[in-house]
Order: structure tokens, then sequence, then C-alpha cells
């Protein structure tokens, strides 16, 4: 098994996971209906690493043409397995490390342009109740599921956006 964390921060393997997620099961073929800019041959590699990894697991096998159609779906054990306190400064660490990452290779490019790619970092400090953040992390998620599942049209491409919620320290300075 490979570190958790390169497993689930790939951009690829976070797209076939977004799909997933947000349809309950797929089969390769849906997902590379969506994901057209992946080669197959690269998809169904990705495939089988969260596979191997057991993030995702076969849920069904149809036998379609002479070859078998999977149906992938989450598998719930393993990220409730990885999504516990003990692992979350590692989590933490692995997911900041790959926004790093991705900046590092991004401006190592002589022809970058960040207001052209609209890059940019953001960071807002909100006052809220937990009832409130819930309704604003609600908002949000609606929000993403209007957009997660754009398919490719020649103006649009992959655009990676992060969100945080992390400790105030603040509240600890009291």
């Amino acid at each position: 098994m490979q570190d958790i964390n390169q497993v689930l921060l790939n951009p690829i393997r976070s797209r076939i996971l977004q799909y997933v997620a947000t349809h309950e099961t797929a089969t390769a073929g849906e997902i590379a209906s969506l994901m057209t800019d992946v080669p197959r041959t690269t998809l169904y590699r990705h495939l089988k690493i969260l596979t191997d990894n057991n993030v995702i697991a076969v849920v069904d096998e149809n036998r379609v043409r002479g070859s078998v159609e999977r149906t992938y779906a989450l598998n719930i054990k393993t990220i409730t397995d990885i999504n516990t306190t003990e692992n979350a400064l590692q989590n933490a660490f692995g997911f900041l490390m790959k926004i790093y990452g991705d900046f590092a290779e991004y401006f190592s490019d002589p022809n970058s342009n960040p207001g052209v790619d609209k890059i940019f970092l953001s960071n807002s400090g909100l006052l809220l109740s937990d009832e409130e953040f819930d309704e604003f992390l609600s908002q949000l998620s609606e929000l993403l599921k209007k957009h997660i599942n754009n398919e490719p049209d020649g103006k649009r491409r992959q655009r990676s956006i992060s969100f945080i919620s992390s400790p105030s320290n603040e509240e600890r300075k009291g």
C-alpha cells in the first residue's frame, strides 16, 4: 500500500473520488465520459491504485461485450479509518505539501502568469456559531455540487480549489 496522502492528493484520483462521492457508485465508462481529458489507460491505472489502497471498492461486475465492467463505490471504512485525530496532523501536512508542490511546479514555469490563470490565496476569519458554520458549509457544498460535474467543452480547464477550516489561534489567546 502507498502512503494514503499520496493516494488521495493526486489530482486525477481526487476527480475520480469526487465523481464517485457525488454519484454513490460509478463505472469506469461513466467516469471517463466526464474526464475526457484523461486517457482511458491512465484512468484505469488510477482506479487500480484507489482499489489496491482500499479507498474505493468494486461493488458489482457485469459482462459487457466480452469484458468485465466494474462498478465502484467509496470504501467508507477506509476513509473513516484515515480521518482520525491521530492522523489529522499528518493528513493536514500532506494536504498542505501537495498544494505547496503544485505552486512550486506552477511557478517553476517561466511562462506562469497568476493574473491570467486566476491563481490566488485568501484567508478569512469568520465569527460564526456552530449552526451558522454548518449552514455556511452546506451552502459551500451546494455551490461546489453545481459545478463539480461540469464536462470539458474546450473552454473549461481543471482548477484546483482548496478549502481548509483551521483552528483559530485568536480563540486560544483569549
